[in-house]
């Protein structure tokens, strides 16, 4: 089936699509196309207008710039994948860009869109919040941060207004004995999640957790924190005994629904499972010494 006809604007820098946004009736914004292009192929989506704004080139970046780890609109999946800073210093990052569809779409789908979709299945947005993240978008009175907390509001909704774009991602730079991973359940290669976990913890001089972050994908209608678990963690050296208890919070804390893939009560034990997998590696990775988590 062919997309119903639309508008096409390709402005080529951010204020030009700002004020795109602003004088037309209800735009959609184009990225990398990831959901927005199968959404028109099978007309669930019949936008008036799509502004897309792959030819902005200055959106097209990311790297480590005054304590953040900044993500432009127009970065790939592919751009983290594989990539050695990432590897060595976001260990999120680095599991969750090949867990996403497959590497056709993760060529053109990007970071900040997948985001800014706010499907609950979406891996970046529980990573975001695992490294309390936060999105910087511009609209007609310029530029706001919106912390990753107040991003998501229902499924495919968030808190971004009409005529803003979202310009920037942004997660802190990692602290000295810092460590993140992410661990997601799903189907078959290339499925969305059916249940996911992103941790971030950092520990202190003494081995203490000094700071824990848990962002939970596929069991709420949004990407959602499971703050009980995090402040458990929080004090705490990591032992098996310990991310246990944790497991089980954030399982208390999601609220899946039963599907063909499952019913509730079987994706809350898979949280349990994911939280605990996704805390063992990032505990490692913030220099622990290495544990053998239960199930």
């Amino acid at each position: 089936m062919k997309a119903a006809p639309f508008e096409h604007h390709e402005p080529t820098t951010v204020d030009e699509a700002v004020s795109l946004l602003e004088s037309l009736h209800e735009p959609t914004i184009l990225a990398g196309g990831q959901s927005l292009v199968p959404m028109l192929r099978f007309r669930l989506a019949r936008p008036d207008t799509v502004v897309d704004i792959n030819g902005i080139d200055s959106l097209d970046y990311f790297h480590e710039d005054d304590g953040y780890l900044k993500i432009g609109a127009l970065a790939r999946h592919a751009d983290v994948e594989d990539n050695e800073l990432i590897e060595d210093r976001y260990g999120s990052f680095a599991d969750a860009a090949p867990l996403i569809a497959d590497p056709q779409i993760r060529n053109r789908g990007t970071i900040v869109g997948s985001m800014a979709q706010a499907d609950p299945k979406g891996d970046w947005g529980s990573v975001l919040i695992a490294h309390d993240g936060e999105v910087v978008a511009k609209g007609p009175d310029g530029e706001r941060t919106i912390p990753a907390d107040e991003l998501f509001l229902l499924p495919y909704d968030t808190s971004l207004m009409e005529d803003e774009l979202i310009t920037e991602a942004r997660v802190p730079t990692p602290a000295p004995g810092e460590g993140s991973a992410y661990h997601k359940l799903k189907r078959k290669t290339g499925d969305y999640a059916m249940a996911g976990v992103a941790a971030r913890l950092v520990l202190d001089d003494d081995g203490r957790i000094e700071d824990a972050g848990i962002g939970m994908t596929a069991v709420d209608i949004t990407n959602a924190r499971a703050a009980d678990a995090e402040a458990h963690l929080e004090g705490e050296r990591p032992s098996a005994d310990l991310f246990e208890t944790a497991g089980e919070l954030a399982a208390e804390a999601s609220n899946p629904e039963s599907d063909e893939h499952g019913d509730a009560a079987y994706k809350e034990r898979m949280v349990d499972v994911l939280t605990q997998r996704a805390l063992g590696d990032a505990a490692e990775r913030a220099g622990a010494v290495k544990r053998r988590v239960t199930q």
